[in-house]
């Protein structure tokens, strides 16, 4: 700011010099004298362009402000793509969080124990079934880990924005299942694939194609009888 005023500041006595002079110029011409004709040749001795000069040059700040507003654009796009990152462990957790739900919620009381296995992509759960020699409980017992499953399976598949951050990299890729009996014999031993859920979810597989797949993986465990059947 400095440099401007002093510029503006000669500027301003320059022309208050030039102006005397014209006047002194008239005033010794009016007298009929010819010497001021040679003080009138000093005005053009301030070739004072040099204030527009530096005045022109100093909009080049304009780029030193630009380059902070770069930055700081910079800085929001790192953070809004590394924010939302989860590892896997955390992801896995917030699947077992709505696998908890999903047994708590339901009303047929079966003790289930869980854990997840980041490392190799898989989940277990442990089923007490509530009487192995009853048909229809049975039944129910060895189907509810596959809907339960596959409802968390279509939740982050829809697109309808009721999970709008996550994905199928939130499901573990394979769920196994263990069934034991009252007194904790493993009855039976099974598993679910995501591509199978995902299969069904997309009508590529039918329901029974999706069960059969299921049922397939099946194996008896050392508790097992046929009772219930």
């Amino acid at each position: 700011m400095r440099p401007k005023t002093m510029s503006e500041t000669r500027t301003i006595v320059s022309s208050v010099a030039i102006a005397l002079l014209i006047i002194s110029a008239g005033c010794s011409a009016f007298a009929g004298g010819s010497g001021p004709a040679e003080e009138t040749v000093s005005p053009t001795e301030t070739p004072e362009p040099t204030p527009e000069s530096i005045e022109t040059q100093t909009p080049e700040p304009t780029e030193t402000e630009s380059t902070p507003v770069a930055t700081k654009g910079t800085e929001t796009e790192t953070e809004s793509t590394t924010e939302g990152d989860l590892s896997k462990a955390e992801k896995f957790e917030e699947f077992d969080e709505n696998m908890q739900y999903l047994y708590d919620a339901d009303e047929e009381n079966r003790s289930v124990e869980m854990e997840a296995f980041p490392d190799n992509d898989s989940y277990h759960i442990t089923v007490e079934m509530r009487d192995t020699t009853n048909f229809t409980k049975t039944r129910n017992d060895r189907l509810n880990p596959l809907w339960k499953y596959y409802a968390i399976v279509e939740d982050y598949n829809n697109n309808d924005d009721h999970l709008p951050d996550r994905d199928h990299t939130y499901i573990p890729d394979t769920v196994n299942v263990t069934f034991v009996t009252e007194d904790g014999g493993v009855f039976e031993t099974t598993h679910i694939k995501y591509i199978w859920a995902y299969k069904y979810y997309t009508d590529e597989w039918s329901l029974q194609v999706f069960m059969a797949k299921y049922g397939s993986t099946t194996e008896e465990g050392p508790a097992y009888h046929e009772k219930g059947r």
